[in-house]
């Protein structure tokens, strides 16, 4: 699932974001959907160590907190921001002038702080830099220089799949396939 636990030239802002919106993942092994974020939120310390600019949420946010992940990667699936755009509809945040930028404030809930994070990276132009795998539906950071990364990797590490090697030898074979099915065909 490409890189998990790497660094972005994108900061640690977005890299924040990305561990947040990868709580809901598909491991290798598996394959199957598996919802980490509740888990997450039991630890303190590794909350703090994951998600280090979001305060853990009690009990009763949870629900809402993983309701804004899952819009959130809807938004970055569709590249898009209207759904982030609803939840700040609902939820306004302030954005003040200080020291020459604009700076965004509000309460100190989990869900506002991450939707602050979210409409800093839009600002950024960063937002439309997160991508979703098709496959694994990992979220990563898309770094090429024209914006037009498709999966999370090409190679297979220790924590990668290599969903772009992988399509690609499928549509491969495919194109044999069918190339062999037409020469029989042809042949007959």
């Amino acid at each position: 699932m490409g890189n998990q636990t790497g660094t972005t030239v994108a900061g640690p802002q977005v890299e924040e974001m990305r561990s947040f919106l990868n709580t809901w993942v598909i491991p290798n092994d598996t394959r199957e959907e598996t919802e980490t974020l509740p888990d997450l939120a039991a630890s303190a310390q590794e909350w703090s160590r994951v998600l280090p600019h979001i305060p853990r949420p009690r009990t009763d946010e949870l629900t809402e907190l993983l309701l804004l992940r899952d819009d959130l990667r809807e938004d970055v699936t569709g590249r898009g921001t209207r759904r982030l755009d609803d939840w700040l509809a609902r939820r306004p945040q302030t954005v003040r002038i200080g020291e020459g930028e604009l700076r965004l404030e509000g309460p100190a809930a989990p869900v506002d702080v991450v939707l602050r994070q979210a409409a800093r990276l839009v600002l950024a132009e960063r937002w439309r830099r997160l991508r979703a795998c098709p496959d694994c539906r990992w979220v990563f950071y898309d770094q090429s220089r024209n914006n037009t990364r498709t999966w999370c990797s090409m190679y297979a590490g220790e924590n990668g799949r290599a969903c772009g090697s992988i399509a690609k030898v499928r549509r491969m074979r495919a194109a044999q396939k069918q190339k062999q099915g037409a020469a029989v065909t042809g042949a007959g």
